[in-house]
């Protein structure tokens, strides 16, 4: 996976992926799912451009989830889809892969468990050492990418804002999809519990 500034272009988007998944879970193919989209504009965007564009990012998100992930999705708790929504990110883009890991999760079991945006622009400044096409992105493209960081991790409930600080916190998700991401899956434990290994009682 290689870093992309075009998650400057990504949102929530939460409404958009269902309309998709549960259309993947009709069996429909990308081809069918894009005539559907084109066709009726659930999206409610107001271009056939827009909707284009739009298409493809809800798409490509949408597929990062297995048949089980999708079925706990449709069937799962408010929570447990945000915490499916910030997955579907995640498993998109490096960049955002790597905050988790190496920002959000740091900063969790490492320091006081909070976080400013001093710290995503400082590790941002570390990223642009380690790779010249993120020292080749713009300053505003730096920002909205800051930005659209903060926008995943406050929807999803991983951070809350207070007094200009935010709190990280793990996700409260339902017990059969913490056991389920446990067993089968890293990057959804790291996203549920803020950890990376550990044994099932920590969930």
């Amino acid at each position: 996976m290689e870093y992309s500034a075009g998650l400057t272009s990504e949102r929530w988007y939460q409404q958009d992926i269902e309309y998709v998944l549960a259309l993947l879970e009709q069996g429909l193919s990308r081809a069918e799912i894009r005539e559907v989209i084109l066709n009726e504009n659930p999206f409610l965007v107001k271009t056939e451009s827009a909707l284009q564009k739009r298409f493809q990012l809800v798409y490509k998100r949408a597929i990062s989830l297995t048949n089980k992930h999708r079925s706990f999705y449709l069937t799962g708790t408010k929570y447990d889809q945000k915490a499916l929504i910030l997955y579907t990110f995640l498993k998109t883009y490096r960049y955002a892969y790597e905050s988790l890991y190496e920002l959000i999760i740091y900063r969790y079991q490492q320091k006081n468990k909070q976080l400013v945006l001093a710290h995503l622009e400082s590790f941002m400044e570390e990223k642009e050492l380690q790779s010249e096409k993120i020292a080749n992105w713009s300053e505003v493209s730096k920002k909205k990418i800051n930005n659209t960081l903060l926008l995943f991790y406050s929807s999803s409930g991983i951070i809350d804002l207070n007094d200009g600080v935010y709190s990280i916190a793990p996700l409260h998700v339902s017990p059969r999809l913490k056991e389920y991401a446990y067993k089968n899956d890293p990057l959804l434990t790291a996203i549920i519990t803020l950890q990376v290994g550990g044994n099932i009682d920590d969930l």
